[in-house]
């Protein structure tokens, strides 16, 4: 099997993949896409200034590339690649490079002359090294000619979008009593034109409205300061709301009590919040900029001349002014909303763009995307009061704090807790399959610290079958996810002594207590005689042997409790379940594999049940796939904390080093692959 440290394909992006915007959606929903049909991706993100570069932006770059191996596949975002044509360019028959261009940099909006020719040129260079480019809309294909990029090169592959609940106004025909409440969602820049948003509004303050203005204020802080001021000059900051950038949780809350959406863009490659809003049902009055007249249906909205603050008024005026145009609108955002392509779709228009023969699937990758998939549910579980404990603990040690995970898997426990944990911080990543470790190494690299600092973090590939005192020794904190199901109860004494004499806090997250049901549309416990059959079925199937002794399976919170206490740990804990409520279409592949995990699991106990197995899967599936059924799942986060104020000085750790070489309990030797991180 190939390793991920050479990886079938790379994304470079500007900065922080994981920021919460168009552009960077786009390219995540991609990458995980490619990850879906086998592809072993890394995505880089680079460090410095875009898109006009700065130094560090060039070096970042130029780092990236020559790191790259003889024909390697690169795929470079055209935020990244569009100003940095010197970087790209000597690197362009070594390598096999793709650009993805959501709209061209010389199409941004406030441009001087002189920038936006630079642009112009760079761009142009920067397109002649790539081998194909892939954009976002028809429109933006069409433009490419002024860069020189003749149309066999040229690929479309629309965005999708992701299934959404009806905003509550969609569902409201009759409003007339109360505000109408406007959204706009857009990164604070001139191309977005927030500016003309203020300038319509100004003047229709005699009518009952409110405008919540959505976007991260960092690309560019003193036009948003700007804005901010008109605001307050204009005596409209107790009606218009900058609130900044939110996470998805956030923004679905903002769309949902929202009526209308309004994005006065300047220029859009394609317009991603477009379909997004029309996927709540609300109606859109936006401009006929770049892509943004072929994105919206005329049914759906109104679509006005880009820079015309004057007919974005009158266009506000009719909303607010007429009911029935406002009743015709949701019914055509409705109309629109059925007819929108999904992720899925998106994703394999992409792979087939790329022009790539789908790779055989390595045997981990399965393992990665189910890693990947639980990543945020784990997230929303987890219990914030037990991190902020272990936080003011390694906050009372001096220097630097050690930190160990146990199964680290792909790294989900490090990007969990690192952003949450005070500095400086060194992580050592302890896992059986290399793979996985190398996938959390290169996702590692723009973390921070709470402080903003970043940290240090070395991989060991080591079996799980014993607990080795030599290896645990020099950490402060010892941190383990979805782990301690698979262990055995010796195990646990073992690693219990072992962070007792060591001084060292335990951190053990989402282990399962054994506990799982099916809820109802109103989160209500939801079982029958089958469900219990099956459940128990899982739990013996939990408690066998896994590779390191008979399993503790549901038993893990309760036992790993108990030795703590005894082994004079001040012991804290909460309950942490999943909850994936009904109709939570985001979540219905990981509740799909749970169910389907259990019936296998089940099957193995009792193989002469197969055929009434086979029934209740395909009952609770379908009841899950209509979204009448939710799930959830039992599990327990524990943080143990040493009591006693002696600690080794480096002298004794030396000695009791050496010493405890011969202390390692041992188990059968096979390897256990830690399923949760």
């Amino acid at each position: 099997m190939g390793s991920l440290d050479v990886p079938d394909f790379t994304l470079i992006v500007a900065g922080d993949p994981d920021q919460f915007t168009g552009g960077y959606v786009y390219d995540a929903r991609m990458v995980a896409a490619l990850r879906e049909q086998g592809w072993r991706v890394e995505v880089v993100g680079l460090d410095g200034r875009f898109p006009a570069p700065d130094a560090r932006a060039r070096e970042s770059m130029a780092t990236a590339l020559a790191a790259l191996p003889d024909g390697a596949r690169v795929l470079i975002d055209g935020l990244a690649m569009g100003g940095l044509p010197e970087q790209v360019e000597p690197h362009a028959d070594r390598l096999r490079i793709l650009a993805l261009v959501h709209h061209p940099l010389a199409d941004e909006t406030g441009l001087d002359p002189s920038r936006r020719q630079a642009f112009m040129e760079s761009e142009t260079r920067a397109l002649a090294a790539a081998r194909r480019v892939i954009v976002t809309s028809a429109h933006t294909a069409r433009g490419l000619s002024r860069f020189g990029v003749a149309e066999e090169r040229i690929r479309v592959v629309e965005p999708g979008v992701e299934a959404a609940s009806l905003a509550a106004s969609a569902l409201d025909l009759e409003d007339d009593d109360r505000p109408q409440r406007l959204l706009c969602v857009a990164t604070l820049t001139p191309r977005k034109g927030q500016d003309l948003l203020i300038e319509a509004l100004a003047g229709l303050t005699d009518r009952d409205w409110e405008c919540e203005a959505v976007g991260s204020h960092e690309r560019d802080p003193d036009y948003a300061a700007r804005l901010v001021a008109e605001t307050n000059r204009r005596g409209l900051s107790e009606r218009l709301h900058w609130s900044g950038e939110k996470d998805a949780q956030g923004l679905a809350a903002a769309y949902h009590r929202a009526d209308l959406f309004v994005l006065p863009s300047y220029y859009e490659g394609y317009g991603m919040v477009v379909t997004e809003a029309l996927a709540r049902g609300l109606p859109v009055i936006t401009t006929s900029g770049g892509a943004l007249a072929d994105t919206l249906p005329p049914a759906a909205g109104m679509t006005l001349p880009p820079g015309d603050a004057p007919a974005l008024r009158d266009a506000l005026v009719r909303w607010l002014d007429d009911p029935d145009w406002r009743r015709r609108l949701r019914l055509g955002a409705r109309q629109a909303r059925a007819e929108l392509g999904d992720w899925q779709q998106a994703g394999e228009r992409f792979v087939a763009a790329l022009g790539l023969d789908t790779p055989q699937r390595p045997s981990n990758v399965f393992s990665i995307n189910w890693l990947e998939r639980r990543e945020s549910l784990d997230g929303r579980s987890r219990s914030h009061r037990l991190t902020g404990l272990a936080a003011d603990w390694l906050g009372q040690r001096p220097g630097t704090h050690r930190i160990l995970d146990l199964g680290s898997g792909s790294g989900s426990n490090l990007r969990f807790l690192a952003p949450r944990l005070p500095g400086p911080q060194h992580w050592r990543l302890l896992d059986h399959d290399n793979d996985l470790l190398a996938h959390a190494r290169r996702r590692s690299g723009l973390l921070r610290d709470l402080s903003g600092d970043r940290l240090s973090v070395d991989t060991s590939c080591r079996d799980l079958a014993s607990v080795d005192e030599a290896f645990l020794a020099g950490s402060d904190l010892v941190v383990a996810s979805a782990l301690f199901d698979l262990v055995s109860r010796s195990w646990v004494e073992s690693l219990v002594q072992a962070c007792a004499r060591w001084h060292q806090a335990m951190l053990i997250t989402l282990s399962v207590d054994g506990d799982w049901a099916f809820l109802d549309p109103q989160g209500q416990r939801l079982e029958d005689g089958e469900d219990i059959a099956v459940r128990t079925l899982f739990q013996a199937h939990q408690v066998r042997d896994k590779g390191l002794g008979q399993a503790l399976g549901g038993e893990a919170p309760a036992i790993l409790t108990t030795c703590l206490t005894e082994a004079g740990f001040r012991v804290d804990g909460a309950a942490t379940p999943w909850h994936l409520i009904a109709g939570d279409t985001e979540g219905l592949g990981l509740v799909e594999a749970l169910v389907t995990g259990w019936h296998d699991a089940a099957l193995e106990q009792a193989p002469t049940d197969a055929s009434r197995l086979a029934e209740w899967r395909e009952r609770r599936l379908s009841g899950l796939k209509s979204g009448e059924l939710g799930v959830m799942v039992g599990h327990r986060d524990i943080l143990a904390r040493p009591v006693a104020r002696h600690r080794l000085t480096p002298s004794h750790l030396a000695q009791d080093l050496v010493r405890s070489r011969s202390k390692r309990v041992s188990s059968p030797q096979r390897k256990v692959r830690a399923r949760g991180r």
